[in-house]
């Protein structure tokens, strides 16, 4: 007695489900990965930027 096809279909996606959890489980937790930066990020300039507005359309050509 085999189980239907739509339960084989279900079976396989948790199990996949699992090896893929379990698989990231492992990996995270070998990371050795500080959860903090050890020094602050400094900004690469203090420039200002330049902000471009969004298009407008010239309809008035004869107008510059």
């Amino acid at each position: 007695m085999e189980p239907r096809e739509e339960d084989n279909n279900m079976m396989l996606l948790v199990v996949v489900s699992l090896i893929c959890v379990t698989l990231v489980g492992i990996l995270e937790f070998g990371s050795t990965k500080p959860a903090v930066a050890e020094k602050p990020t400094i900004l690469a300039s203090d420039e200002p930027v330049r902000v471009i507005l969004p298009f407008k359309p010239n309809t008035t050509p004869s107008q510059r």
